[in-house]
Formats: C-alpha cells, sequence, structure tokens
C-alpha cells in the first residue's frame, strides 16, 4: 500500500487522509459483519436458552406429577381408606377416628411433596364425607365427585377441568362395577403457582408464556398483553393438528411486530407450553449499535480529516530538520547536532541521531588511532631495526662468538637474528597467529640471551596448543620483554630474572600472558602512575611501547582487552596482557 501511495503525485495531507480510509474502511465493514453474526449468535444462545428451560420446567413438572399418580395409588391401598370405606358401619368409633386422623396426615405429606398441588381431598362415598387439606372433613361435593368419577388415562392425559379448576383423579374402583364409586382421590393443580413459573422463562417484561391442553380444555397464561393469548392458543392447535416435531422454534409476525416462539409438548401430561418474545428485544441493542457504527464512521471520517492535518503540521517541519541534517553528514559535516524541545518520538530520533554522529566521529578517530598507532609500532620496528645501538651489539655479539670459535652458538644467533629482522620488517600484516608471536618473542629473548649470559635469566615455558591459532595483533608481546631488559632489570648489579606465563581468567573469557621481572628501581609511587596512566587515553606517550600495546589491544577488540600493572611477586613489574577469546577457535 505505501509503494502504491509513493507514485501517486498526491502531498502528504491527502496521502495521510487515505491510508487512513484504507484502514478503517475494512475495520468498519468487518465491524458490520461481526454485528450481523453477533446477532445471530445472539438470536441462537437465547432460544437455546429459552428451550432449555421450557424443557427442564416441562421434565420438573412431568416428574412432580408422575410422583403424584404413584402416590394416589399407594394411598388407594391404604389400609385406613380401605377401612373407612368397607368397614365402617361395624368398626368402633375410636378406629373410625384413628383411620380419619392417618388419611388426613397422609393426604398433607402428599400436598408438601409438590409445590404444584393447591389442596388434596378423599371423598368416601360410604361415610358421606370429605377429608381435605383445606376443611379437613367436610360433607361431599356431589357434583366434584361424579366429575372426578370418572375414569382417565393418568399416565397420558392426567388433568380433568372441573370449573376453573384443574385436577388429577383416581377413583376407586377404576373400572365401573355395580355399586359406583366407593372414593376418589382428587389432587387440585395449583395453577398459579404453574403461571408463576411459566413468566420466568420470557426475555423481558414484553414476552409471555401459556400452558395449554391438547384438546383445547384448559390453559394456564401468563403474558402482559392478553390479545397475545389466542394467537398462541391457535398456534399450538395448529402445531398439534400438524403433528409438528415435539419441540422447536417458530417466527411468526403479528400486529407489524415480529416474535421468535419457542414450544416443546409433553406426551405424559398431554399438553405444550410456548413462551415468546419479540425479536427486538433479543436484537434491539445489536440495532442500536449498527446505528452508531454508521454514526461513528461519518464522525470518522471528519476526525480523519482534522486529525491528519494535525499530524501533517507536527511531522512536517521535524521531517525537514531531520533531512537537512543528513544532508549535512552526506557532505561529511560531522560537527553539528540538532535540538527538538518536545519530548515525543522526534526527541528519541533527533536524540539517536545525535549519538550516532557522535559514534561515527569516535570510530573515525579509532581507525584513525589504529592505523597512526599500528604504522607507529612499525615505524619503531624499522627504528630498532636500524638501530645502530642494537646492531652494534649484535655484531660485537657475533664477532665475539666467531674469535672463540663456538660455531654452533654462531648458527644459533645468525638463526634467531634472522628470524627476528624476518618478522618486524613484514609489510601489510596487522593480525597474525598467536604461536608466530610468541615464536618472534622467543627469538629475540635467545639474542638478548645471548647478549646478557647468566645475568638475566628469563622463564619463558611452551604455549598451550589450545591457544596456537588464537589471531592477535602482530609485536604485543615482545614490547612487554624488552621494557623487563631497558627499564626493570637494567641498572641490576645481581642475576635478574624475567618471568613468562600464560593463563585464562576463571570465567575462560579471557587469554592472560604475564610478563614479571625481578627489577628492585620500581616504586610505590611509579606503579601508581603506570596504573593511572592506562586510564588517560589522551595522555598516553607515543614513544612508549607499553602504552602503545595498551591503546592497539583496546582498539582492536573494542575496549575489551588491554594491560593491566601490579607488583610482581619477584619484586619487580607485571604487565598482564588480557586478549579476549575467540571461541570459535
Amino acid at each position: 500500500m505505501g509503494a502504491l501511495l509513493g507514485k501517486i503525485p498526491l502531498s502528504i495531507y491527502p496521502k495521510l487522509v487515505v491510508t487512513f480510509l484504507l484502514v478503517l474502511i475494512p475495520i468498519y465493514a468487518l465491524s458490520l459483519q461481526l454485528n450481523e453474526s453477533s446477532a445471530d449468535n445472539v438470536r441462537s444462545e437465547i432460544t437455546k436458552s429459552m428451550r432449555e428451560r421450557v424443557h427442564f420446567y416441562l421434565y420438573v413438572l412431568e416428574t412432580d406429577f408422575t410422583r403424584t399418580i404413584r402416590l394416589q395409588q399407594e394411598y388407594a391401598n391404604d389400609e385406613y381408606l380401605r377401612q373407612l370405606s368397607d368397614f365402617n358401619s361395624i368398626i368402633t368409633d375410636i378406629e373410625r377416628n384413628k383411620a380419619l386422623t392417618s388419611l388426613l396426615n397422609r393426604i398433607r405429606v402428599l400436598k408438601a411433596s409438590s409445590p404444584y398441588i393447591r389442596n388434596v381431598h378423599i371423598s368416601i362415598a360410604s361415610i358421606g364425607r370429605t377429608l381435605s387439606t383445606d376443611q379437613t372433613i367436610g360433607s361431599i361435593d356431589g357434583e366434584l365427585f361424579n366429575a372426578l368419577s370418572t375414569p382417565t388415562d393418568r399416565l397420558a392425559s392426567p388433568f380433568i377441568q372441573q370449573g376453573d379448576k384443574l385436577y388429577i383423579s383416581l377413583p376407586y374402583p377404576e373400572i365401573a362395577v355395580q355399586g359406583g364409586t366407593q372414593y376418589v382421590i382428587g389432587v387440585e393443580v395449583d395453577k398459579a403457582e404453574i403461571k408463576s413459573a411459566i413468566g420466568l422463562f420470557g426475555e423481558s417484561v414484553q414476552g409471555g408464556s401459556i400452558m395449554i391442553d391438547h384438546k383445547k380444555r384448559w390453559q394456564i397464561v401468563n403474558m402482559t398483553d392478553a390479545d397475545m393469548q389466542p394467537v398462541l392458543a391457535e398456534l399450538a392447535y395448529k402445531l398439534y393438528d400438524n403433528n409438528a416435531e415435539d419441540s422447536g422454534i417458530r417466527y411468526m409476525e403479528w400486529e407489524g411486530e415480529k416474535y421468535i416462539v419457542i414450544f416443546e409438548k409433553s406426551a405424559r401430561l398431554d399438553s405444550m407450553i410456548l413462551t415468546y418474545v419479540p425479536e427486538e428485544v433479543v436484537l434491539g441493542p445489536l440495532q442500536k449499535y449498527r446505528s452508531g457504527i454508521w454514526w461513528l464512521s461519518s464522525l470518522s471520517l471528519v476526525i480523519i480529516a482534522v486529525f491528519s492535518y494535525a499530524i501533517y503540521q507536527l511531522i512536517h517541519q521535524p521531517l525537514r530538520t531531520l533531512v537537512r541534517a543528513f544532508k549535512q553528514v552526506e557532505k561529511g559535516k560531522l560537527d553539528g547536532e540538532i535540538q527538538y524541545k518536545f519530548q515525543d518520538e522526534f526527541s528519541y530520533l533527533y536524540l539517536q541521531f545525535n549519538k550516532m554522529i557522535e559514534r561515527v566521529r569516535v570510530l573515525i578517530h579509532e581507525v584513525y588511532e589504529q592505523k597512526y598507532r599500528i604504522q607507529l609500532s612499525e615505524l619503531r620496528q624499522l627504528q630498532l631495526q636500524i638501530n645502530p645501538h642494537f646492531l652494534y651489539n649484535s655484531f660485537f655479539t657475533l664477532y665475539r662468538m666467531a674469535k672463540m670459535e663456538k660455531l654452533d652458538q654462531v648458527m644459533a644467533f645468525t638463526k634467531s637474528l634472522g628470524h627476528y629482522f624476518q618478522f618486524i620488517t613484514r609489510d601489510g600484516v596487522q593480525e597474525v597467529p598467536l604461536i608466530e608471536e610468541i615464536s618472534f618473542v622467543r627469538s629475540y629473548v635467545d639474542i638478548q640471551n645471548v647478549r646478557f649470559g647468566r645475568r638475566i635469566h628469563v622463564d619463558f615455558p611452551k604455549l598451550p596448543e589450545c591457544w596456537n591459532e588464537q589471531i592477535v595483533p602482530r609485536l604485543i608481546v615482545q614490547p612487554l620483554l624488552e621494557n623487563c631488559y631497558k627499564h626493570g632489570l637494567a641498572d641490576e648489579d645481581e642475576e635478574g630474572r624475567i618471568k613468562v606465563s600464560f593463563y585464562e581468567e576463571q570465567d575462560r573469557s579471557m587469554l592472560m600472558i604475564a610478563v614479571e621481572d625481578s627489577g628492585t628501581s620500581l616504586s610505590e609511587d611509579q606503579l601508581f602512575k603506570l596504573q593511572h596512566s592506562l586510564t588517560i587515553n589522551n595522555n598516553l606517550k607515543e614513544g612508549l611501547g607499553l602504552f602503545n600495546v595498551h591503546r592497539r589491544v583496546q582498539i582492536h577488540y573494542k575496549e575489551r582487552g588491554g594491560l593491566k600493572f601490579s607488583r610482581s611477586a619477584l619484586g619487580g613489574l607485571k604487565a598482564e596482557l588480557m586478549i579476549p577469546i575467540d571461541k570459535d577457535k
């Protein structure tokens, strides 16, 4: 997208506006799509929740009334009930009162067994009395007794409508016989409790529910809009007439408003529960959200225009300043810094630009200094090569050995001298394997051993083989030995000693080459000055080989290596050369 906009001949401002639009338009489109998907999900979840509640409530009703029917059957064979019905004329008053009390207690238990039972009564024809949880003991209601004496299929259609009341009845005997019904156990269903329970199905006060009988005998209604009752009843009868599925969802429209209707049939109760809710109640918030998106889209267009212009003003001037600064760098001018008074992303860019320029200046200085010191080291060795004093001493020593006919020593001395001059006169080589550097130093020590004889003893162990191929700057070890001969032991009358050692630091990150002497002329003040001088790069003495080595190693290894000075256990100076270990070797 950036490449495409870059080819369009527009200024920054319209490009910013187009960029924001290209970013936001897919987001708005996705939001609308998500809104539609959310509407489907919400509709699905709410209908699923309503279906589960309807199913659960039907299951609870079926379970309660099945238990009630079972208890009725048990009570029909009750000993005291049979006693009152069959032997009332021959039992004593005490036995009769005992039987009545037992039956009253049992029907109270039956009533308490379910919240959907309003009243339980037993009407016994032989004594002309009705035992009820409401009136205790009273006269038989003949009309009700006859209505409840009608046999029913209590496991498929248990309810009997009598007036405005709903009953579950068990007459005895259930099969018509001569003499008629002896007694009836009637359970009055609490329609108000059922009405209250089905009112909990709706998702809002605008919804409602109805429980309706298959045979159109009774209805239990809980809805705010009474006009919806015949509509739902008609829908229920159509579902029965069309042999619709046992449970499901229907979408209907009535008086210009859409409704979601959930229904489920109960084969045990021979009835159906329907609950409805206006679709607007379910999806209303999402509709408002959709309208809000369009309003937000319009407002966003205005905000995009204003915001793009503000960004244009905020970034245009700082960018121009940064571009001018880069052009100055292209011309090689590294002495200018750019300033920014605000604390934002441009302040960070300006700060990093200034740090970059400073770092470039430091790198240029380090490269220059490194080349200068390499050239200085090579120049110093070339000067040593043609140093008359060094040559005179070497030729005089050679003459003396030849005069004494020490041919083996002459051969060894000339070999070491040749190796020494061959190494220091190599052109264009700045780095060598450590084994070559140490071999050159050994040649230098061999030459000095011949010159000083037994007056100076050098303890020079073999370099560990694992270090042989470690690449190091050339001519960094020999100056340490030279310092011992020229300064550490120059004025010593007794036998001097030089010790060379190789070891690694404990974390194995640094290779250490230590050179120490037994000189006695080094004072604590001189040692302190040497140590302090290593920390002041600008004051390094160019003519002193030790400081030249220190600075070259630091530049080569980016300040990780270098020299450090301390008092040797032999009494003189201990110079330790620190070389970072190349882990790849």
